[in-house]
């Protein structure tokens, strides 16, 4: 395996509002969603694991896989306060890779092969692909730290990716980039 020195940054501070409850707490096979996204990352032997949330409960369950835990005191602003607070509580790294919380369907494997691509191409950003969509997670390298840092409210890393030519796409099964946002998005999983 590759001397991994990339931060898994896992953004769990969203508001839920589509959904009305905090979704990344909802029950999926007998375990919360986002359980299943710390799964993944803890089986991928990342350099540093740093969880964003502003909720007790994932705290609590960062805490039990030994995730380093940031509390996010300003979520109202939006994703670019997660995204920032990862890189500030990074140790050195060659890149970020950003995941989101309510994606339980994610899977290893594909983490693994990003960052085996990743580092064949040490400037570009990785980007999980099916068909024509797109999602997370996706790889930022350590040279657009200073552009993530400048996001402001709720931009995201969408912002960089539609200025920059240096992207390589990673082809995924479509339940990689399956996410939770409504109540009709949990249905189809299938309690």
């Amino acid at each position: 395996m590759i001397n991994n020195k990339i931060t898994a940054i896992i953004m769990a501070s969203g508001l839920s509002t589509r959904m009305g409850a905090n979704k990344l707490l909802l029950n999926y096979k007998n375990e919360p969603i986002i359980q299943y996204v710390f799964e993944a990352v803890k089986n991928c032997l990342f350099h540093e694991v740093i969880v964003i949330s502003q909720y007790d409960e994932i705290k609590k369950i960062s805490e039990n896989y030994k995730f380093k835990y940031v509390h996010n005191k300003k979520s109202d602003i939006g994703q670019s306060e997660s995204i920032k607070l990862g890189i500030l509580n990074s140790k050195p790294c060659d890149g970020y890779m950003f995941f989101v919380g309510d994606q339980p369907l994610i899977d290893e494997i594909y983490i693994k092969n990003m960052i085996f691509d990743f580092y064949k191409n040490l400037d570009y950003i990785i980007i999980p692909k099916c068909k024509n969509k797109t999602g997370n997670p996706v790889i930022f390298p350590f040279s657009k730290k200073e552009e993530l840092l400048k996001l402001k409210n709720d931009e995201k890393g969408k912002k960089i990716i539609n200025k920059t030519s240096n992207i390589k796409y990673i082809e995924v099964p479509e339940s990689m980039l399956f996410d939770i946002d409504t109540k009709e998005d949990y249905k189809k999983l299938e309690v």
